[in-house]
């Protein structure tokens, strides 16, 4: 049976314009509203796939304050303020941030049922 995969990457500027572009060409009738889906269920499992094996770099953060966390469904999220993110080149101070952390492992997946 395969395993779902996280949809949190539609959330970015690469899934957006997907899924905009899609949804273009569904109301032109260009393209069937099921084909729609199964390629954005194809960007998901790609997106899930490639960025472990492709995304090298590291970032560290600290946070002034921890306003929230909640776990549910092996998904952590987090709201902090006053966070200061840096890498090997650079770094900058957000006022505040929400994170969300999955567990990326294929046994940390749940299954379809």
């Amino acid at each position: 049976m395969e395993k779902p995969n996280y949809q949190l990457y539609r959330n970015t500027t690469l899934g957006q314009a997907l899924q905009k572009t899609l949804e273009d060409l569904v109301a032109e009738q260009m393209i069937p509203d099921s084909l729609s889906r199964k390629m954005m269920d194809v960007f998901d499992k790609s997106f899930n796939k490639t960025l472990p094996q492709k995304a090298k770099n590291k970032v560290t953060f600290r946070g002034d304050k921890l306003r929230a966390y909640r776990y549910c469904d092996n998904v952590w999220t987090f709201i902090m303020e006053g966070v200061d993110f840096r890498d090997a080149v650079e770094g900058g101070k957000v006022e505040r941030v929400k994170i969300v952390a999955c567990d990326g492992s294929q046994k940390g997946m749940l299954s379809q049922g």
